[in-house]
């Protein structure tokens, strides 16, 4: 990359750019990208170059569909060691030699992830079956001894109610772990990642389920292996089938 300015290590003191605080450095991945350039003190045509390096080999490299927590540590060591040896001359301003390079990596992965998982979450919301009501009809005398009395004459008349069935109502969250923990091995523990990915309720079991068996581990291996072991994965997708 080429340096101008103040975009180069300064003349005689090796002038280093500190690493930001672990607060700064989450406000950084959260925030736009002007505040990371702003922080790296480099121009606008300098970052895109900076950038489209390092997306161009993580492409390559990372899993570029998950949050940077969720990398495997090996890949993720081997990623940073070539970043600095392809960027040592660029990097040698910054303190550690790298902070700019994880703080970019990790703006970017959060930003497509969270953008590919909310794109699954609307899916399995617009799939997910509307309630089913049931109407029962209820003589308002039937309602509390508090009352007044009806009138003579005719009983009043019988007044229409909407009743959602009763499984309907019941903790979505609880249903889905009670589910986890009928797999052989139990994998109820893994409940917070299903979340993640939308998996909160019954209604979206169902859909996951309704899917070829084939395209339910290709799913769960992409968004779980790490997490998961091969084997509670293939548990996983069994007992999806045996669903009713």
């Amino acid at each position: 990359m080429q340096h101008q300015g103040n975009e180069s290590a300064a003349g005689d003191g090796h002038r280093t750019i500190p690493r930001p605080t672990p607060a700064e450095f989450r406000k950084l991945v959260s925030g736009p990208q002007e505040n990371i350039i702003r922080a790296m003190d480099v121009s606008q045509p300098v970052f895109e170059e900076f950038k489209k390096i390092l997306r161009d080999q993580a492409v390559m490299m990372l899993d570029c569909e998950r949050f940077i927590h969720e990398q495997v540590p090996d890949i993720w060591a081997i990623y940073l060691d070539w970043a600095r040896e392809e960027l040592a001359s660029f990097l040698s301003k910054y303190t550690d030699a790298q902070w700019p390079v994880e703080l970019y990596i990790e703006h970017y992965l959060s930003k497509k992830t969270y953008a590919k998982r909310h794109a699954f979450r609307a899916k399995i919301t617009k799939l997910r079956p509307a309630p089913k009501t049931v109407r029962v009809k209820s003589s308002a005398s039937e309602r509390g001894a508090s009352l007044p009395p009806a009138p003579g004459g005719p009983p009043p008349p019988y007044e229409d109610h909407d009743f959602v069935q009763p499984h309907a109502t019941n903790d979505d969250n609880v249903t889905v772990e009670n589910f986890l923990k009928t797999v052989n091995p139990d994998i109820s523990h893994f409940l917070p990642a299903f979340e993640e990915l939308g998996i909160s309720s019954e209604a979206d079991l169902v859909v996951v389920r309704s899917w070829a068996p084939g395209v339910r581990k290709d799913f769960f291996e992409r968004e779980l292996m790490g997490k998961m072991s091969a084997l509670q994965i293939q548990a996983l997708n069994i007992k999806l089938g045996e669903m009713n």
